[in-house]
């Protein structure tokens, strides 16, 4: 079995990630399961309402098993924590063998330009969730690391953090939010980028085997978006920023400590939510409904 590209979105294309707290917790899963797993990733990238990846688990069943396990633990602390019931993912994800290395170089390119794609960047590098910045830097959107120089609180977390990769275990919200708790802004995007930068999944020798260096791969990224015609995804020619924006009203209501939690409110809640979001917003009625789950 070579690389396969494999896609999952949320039941009924609705939102998954709704903060930076949401997509952490998903990439530790996914990144400790990878390990465990021996999963050869070559690609990640997290949208709102699903994620790709390009990877080869060696056989179909251990691939099933992997996105099985990462999907249902992802799904079960993101109920938990949102006082959500239910099934968060589709039942079947989709995937498609990539065997040449053409043909793996276009699914790469696919994959990391999804966000450009979807009109949230410019340049597939500025996106922190597909990790491609991760690949040519350890802090690439925070200023440099200096454990001398560093706050004994971010001390403290950078040690639980490697306590939590010593013992294979993906980080939880409650952990997340203690990590982060008594942090600047400036330590906190230090923090976030030594998480992923510590359980980054991607095999960076593998990626960089299909091109003459880091720099290469990025210039043959931007230049060539890539294209998928054997996964049956959604496309819509909608910007995902209208996400953005609706999230930014969310984060000024009562749900800013904890966005997704937006999702077990009443019916009544989410129709007041709806009418705020759309007008406010400029959003279309299935893209708000996505977002507070309003078809479950």
């Amino acid at each position: 079995m070579g690389f396969e590209h494999v896609f999952q979105h949320a039941k009924g294309y609705n939102v998954l990630f709704y903060s930076w707290e949401d997509r952490l917790v998903f990439f530790t899963i996914f990144s400790t399961f990878a390990k465990r797993f021996d999963v050869t990733v070559i690609a990640l990238a997290l949208m709102f309402n699903h994620f790709h990846c390009l990877i080869n688990a060696g056989t179909s069943r251990v691939m099933a098993l992997f996105i099985g396990t990462v999907t249902s633990t992802y799904a079960m602390a993101f109920n938990k924590d949102g006082g959500r019931k239910g099934p968060l993912f589709e039942k079947a994800y989709g995937n498609a063998s990539k065997r040449t290395d053409k043909i793996i170089r276009t699914a790469i390119s696919y994959n990391y330009n999804n966000s450009v794609e979807k009109g949230l960047f410019t340049r597939a590098e500025e996106d922190r969730w597909n990790f491609l910045a991760y690949i040519g830097s350890e802090g690439p959107f925070s200023a440099p690391l200096r454990l001398s120089e560093a706050s004994k609180d971010l001390k403290n977390s950078i040690l639980e953090v490697n306590q939590h990769l010593k013992d294979g275990a993906y980080l939880r919200y409650m952990t997340i939010r203690r990590l982060f708790k008594n942090l600047s802004h400036r330590e906190s995007e230090q923090l976030l980028d030594y998480i992923i930068g510590r359980y980054l999944p991607i095999d960076k020798k593998e990626l960089l085997s299909f091109y003459k260096s880091y720099e290469d791969m990025v210039i043959a990224i931007n230049s060539n978006t890539g294209s998928e015609y054997e996964i049956r995804e959604e496309y819509t020619s909608d910007s995902d920023m209208v996400y953005v924006d609706m999230l930014g009203i969310v984060n000024r209501s009562s749900y800013s400590a904890n966005p997704h939690r937006i999702v077990s409110a009443s019916r009544q809640e989410k129709e007041k939510f709806f009418s705020v979001l759309k007008t406010a917003c400029r959003a279309k009625d299935y893209q708000v409904s996505r977002l507070l789950h309003l078809n479950e």
